[in-house]
């Protein structure tokens, strides 16, 4: 999975298995799909179906992504996006609060799942998600609204049955629900200011106890995590090819409570700066592609 901005828009990019509520694409709602990108713009509430169509149509088509899309209209401007990493997820949130009292303008999830989950488990997902969306309102004493007033995207790249299935849709859930839970709130207290042209990025780590924290250059407590990159740069925090599986730059781990997660600690990768600038460029360049420009650097030094 790779995402990016560009031309005032979210794109996600990747091979997926994927189920929507609440989009303009009727005959996909609820529906077992596979697409290949994903794009959120801002479009004006005025705007009739026609006007959304040509819009999305043209960015799509500037980009080369025409087939296998599926498009979000968003009321609220990208500036406005937040992005949530919690171990096998990552959730793009788009919100924005209305007057008190008044329930906000709809909101758009997306959820991208890195674990395989059963396409049967998709829908499991898509439930939990739209019911954490109402809690969070009814948390925040705004009033309750039908749920396909809101925007909700589930996909994975990997679909799979296996003999533990339950026990990982029922963490999926449980991530899921706790990172909107958390996530949706969030995303409505911050202001327009702390935004600086940036998604907020938010990360769940067990470290000192498990906590939320929002990435931020200035003080970042984890900084450096890469000690053995010389100026680190942290344009890409949360890393767009974790888990990359290349034992060049990283191992697999085995869990306590079972499975595996990929290390990177000792990767340097997209936190070199050649890198980090050539991966702003191109956001879909290869692995391979990104290693051979650290490796091209190395021998112009």
């Amino acid at each position: 999975m790779r995402y990016f901005l560009r031309d005032r828009a979210l794109f996600i990019r990747g091979a997926f298995t994927a189920v929507m509520s609440g989009t303009q694409d009727t005959d996909r709602d609820g529906r077992i799909t596979h697409i290949s990108t994903i794009i959120a713009t801002h479009l004006p509430r005025t705007n009739t179906k026609e006007d959304t169509d040509f819009v999305i149509g043209s960015l799509l088509r500037k980009s080369g992504y025409v087939a296998d899309a599926v498009s979000l209209p968003v009321p609220v401007t990208i500036d406005r996006l937040c992005i949530f990493a919690f171990d096998g997820i990552m959730v793009f949130i788009l919100a924005r609060p209305d007057q008190p009292g008044e329930r906000p303008d709809p909101v758009t999830i997306i959820v991208c799942c890195r674990e395989p989950v059963p396409e049967s488990g998709l829908r499991t997902l898509l439930a939990t998600a739209e019911e954490a969306i109402h809690q969070a309102f009814i948390s925040a004493g705004y009033p309750a609204a039908e749920p396909e007033t809101d925007s909700v995207l589930i996909c994975c790249e990997e679909t799979k049955e296996s003999p533990d299935v339950h026990e990982r849709l029922a963490r999926a859930q449980a991530l899921v629900s706790g990172t909107i839970a958390y996530g949706l709130p969030e995303t409505w207290t911050v202001s327009e200011m702390q935004f600086q042209r940036k998604p907020a990025f938010y990360i769940h780590s067990s470290i000192g106890g498990d906590c939320w924290s929002r990435w931020n250059p200035d003080g970042c407590p984890y900084y450096p995590c890469h000690p053995s990159c010389e100026g680190q740069r942290c344009d890409f925090c949360y890393c767009p090819l974790y888990p990359c599986g290349d034992e060049s730059q990283g191992k697999w781990l085995e869990r306590e409570n079972g499975g595996r997660i990929w290390s990177c600690e000792g990767c340097i990768l997209v936190h070199t700066p050649t890198v980090a600038d050539y991966l702003t460029r191109h956001p879909e360049a290869s692995l391979e592609e990104l290693k051979n420009v650290l490796k091209k650097e190395k021998n112009n030094e």
